[in-house]
């Protein structure tokens, strides 16, 4: 894969950095975020499973992705290069794997008016997603309009996504937060454990019924990762209040991506959109299972901090911040 340009897909932006450029419209670059926490349970996911993002068991697993300055995922890496700690306590590891497996991909495609600049570099985004499914990957698609949009249910033959909005127009209000809302609830069919949202869109919601609140408590309840490509290309005549709105939706995008531990990407080109989509692939079927046994396993329902360290300089990790223990 090419290296990214500065300005494509490898800095973190501090939030206060981000509401500066976006209100100046200044070069934006993507950002990289935390990824996600699983707990093991004593069972095993299966199709129409509805579990929640909780467990009654005692190992944790934390499924880790490691970036290095670029942005690029960092694979090979010992188990003795981490550390974890839970309510700010060391976590002894016990157990270490790098494992490649299927993935059940939710996909969230923005068709709303707002994209009508975009529209071309998102489906770009989504082919270079699509190019990069194993054999054993399913996916579903969900378009954003005036309402949430389900257009394909789980298929193996993930090209067929990239058929059903190769003709299509960008048109309509926005309920992106409904649309994001939908997806949760029929990703929970998926056949494999491994389970993924990616949501291609400028953030931009006018005509949800459910708050970002609401869904945001939603996502972190999940057990998947939502990785988000947050389009970031306005007109220079954009009136100061749709510059807001904008802040708004890239705020959502953002924070999606950090509570459940995906990886964001804000772009500008059409390229920005291609290379952040053939990242998230790969940042979905390879990463490090780090599991460890919680020290303090009695104080059931509340809820626990995880921070996760390399011991590598120049590398970022990539880790859901917390879980609760039922």
């Amino acid at each position: 894969m090419a290296s990214m340009s500065k300005t494509a897909i490898a800095r973190h932006v501090p939030r206060p950095l981000l509401l500066v450029a976006v209100c100046l419209l200044l070069p934006i670059l993507p950002i990289n975020l935390p990824a996600r926490v699983i707990v093991i349970a004593q069972h095993t996911a299966t199709p129409g499973d509805n579990t929640a993002f909780h467990s009654d068991a005692s190992l944790v697993m934390v499924p880790v992705t490691v970036t290095d300055r670029n942005g690029a995922i960092v694979n090979g890496l010992p188990r003795d290069a981490f550390s974890v700690k839970e309510d700010g306590v060391a976590q002894k590891i016990r157990s270490f794997s790098v494992e490649e497996e299927p993935v059940s991909i939710g996909v969230v495609f923005d068709l709303s008016g707002s994209m009508k600049e975009s529209l071309g570099g998102a489906r770009q985004a989504l082919r270079a997603l699509t190019a990069s499914a194993n054999p054993g990957d399913e996916a579903l698609l969900e378009t954003v309009s005036t309402h949430p949009k389900s257009v394909l249910g789980f298929t193996n033959d993930v090209d067929e996504l990239l058929s059903m909005v190769a003709y299509e127009k960008a048109r309509g209000d926005t309920a992106l937060v409904d649309t994001v809302g939908l997806s949760l609830d029929h990703i929970r069919s998926a056949a494999h454990s491994r389970r993924a949202l990616v949501v291609i869109s400028d953030g931009m919601d006018n005509h949800s019924r459910h708050t970002q609140g609401d869904l945001l408590n939603r996502a972190m309840e999940a057990d998947l990762q939502i990785y988000t490509i947050s389009i970031f290309n306005p007109p220079a005549n954009r009136k100061a209040s749709q510059l807001m709105e904008e802040q708004h939706g890239l705020l959502l995008m953002e924070e999606l991506a950090e509570r459940t531990g995906g990886l964001q990407f804000m772009v500008r080109s059409d390229e920005d959109m291609r290379q952040a989509a053939a990242r998230i692939g790969a940042a979905m079927r390879n990463r490090y299972s780090i599991g460890y046994i919680p020290v303090d396993a009695g104080r059931s329902g509340q809820w626990r901090r995880i921070q996760v360290k390399v011991a590598r300089a120049g590398l970022k990790v990539h880790a859901r911040t917390g879980y609760r223990l039922d």
